[in-house]
């Protein structure tokens, strides 16, 4: 028979050495408290004066350039730096549509999620390009909002990409979970 004290220390053992089947309030508390600094520290990154100019400045223009080539198969498209214009409806692509607060959100959650190191790596390589990927059909699908039905642009952008951005990022953290973290969990129980 166990002691109270020694399953407890257990539980934390688990929790440490990256078992996410390791039950309790603990887990819980140690993933948000990580979860939340490393949305803090990437926060402070990426909008700090010597990085934020070079990380959207790129990016920005990188998916007004992408899009203008996508946008190109449906009409006249064309980019210059971070601007788009899309048969005559011109957007600016600025910092916050640039996709990097969804994808620093989607890595601390992989980071703080307590798996092992290779399992976070593959978060990491599938999961950073798939949420750029979602943020660049997000400018697409707007610019072609924007340029055949104008009346819906306001509301897409405001409303129904923000709310998509979100669950299809969380989508693709839960197939992370699923694909490379349960199947080496469900193999140890």
């Amino acid at each position: 028979m166990k002691s109270h004290r020694s399953r407890n220390r257990v539980e934390k053992d688990r929790v440490r050495d990256g078992d996410p089947a390791a039950p309790g309030l603990y887990a819980t508390a140690r993933f948000c408290v990580i979860f939340l600094a490393l949305i803090g520290l990437f926060s402070f990154l990426t909008s700090s004066s010597w990085l934020a100019p070079i990380l959207h400045e790129r990016l920005t223009g990188l998916i007004a350039r992408l899009s203008a080539s996508m946008l190109a198969l449906f009409g006249e498209a064309t980019a210059s730096g971070h601007y788009l214009t899309f048969n005559g409806f011109p957007a600016s692509i600025e910092g916050s549509c640039d996709g990097v607060q969804p994808t620093y959100i989607y890595l601390a959650a992989v980071l703080a999620f307590p798996s092992r190191w290779r399992d976070k790596g593959w978060g990491i390589l599938v999961g950073i390009p798939a949420v750029f990927l979602i943020n660049f059909l997000r400018v697409a699908t707007m610019m072609l909002f924007g340029a055949f039905w104008p009346s819906l642009f306001e509301w897409t952008h405001l409303y129904g990409w923000q709310v998509l951005v979100i669950i299809l990022t969380m989508g693709v953290w839960i197939f992370w979970a699923e694909r490379f973290v349960r199947p080496r969990n469900q193999a140890a129980s």
